[in-house]
């Protein structure tokens, strides 16, 4: 399963880890270091995010996922030729396109708790929220 940054977040802040199955994309590692700036966490939680990071596998992205990354972009902008029938356009960060596309291309459970991906269900991404 790939987590999105909000989920990885809560987990920092009550010093809990996530499933063992977790897989981190390398962008989520990105926007958790540079919430911890922003946030201006202290020592304690940026050693646990560097913890958490470090302890689980990190999905970069490959030359491979780039038509997966495409097909969501044109989606979400309402572009797609072949969208699935009744299905939704809706702009997205480009971050979380990077995010949906690893989790579509290694066909994982995409787990967040925001509804940034609430469309991406009608091309195949399994979508868990929480």
């Amino acid at each position: 399963m790939i987590y999105d940054t909000n989920l990885l977040i809560n987990h920092i802040r009550k010093g809990s880890l996530p499933t063992v199955q977790t897989i981190i994309p390398i962008v989520v590692g990105g926007e958790l270091e540079a919430f911890s700036l922003k946030a201006d966490w202290g020592a304690q939680k940026i050693n646990f995010m560097r913890y958490l990071i470090d302890r689980y596998p990190i999905a970069d992205i490959e030359s491979t996922i780039i038509p997966d990354y495409a097909q969501i972009d044109a989606f979400s902008q309402g572009k797609l030729q072949t969208a699935p029938l009744k299905s939704s356009a809706r702009n997205m960060g480009k971050n979380d396109i990077w995010i949906a596309a690893l989790a579509l291309y290694l066909d994982l459970e995409l787990h967040t708790t925001d509804n940034d991906f609430d469309h991406l269900p009608a091309l195949g991404l399994r979508l868990v929220k929480h």
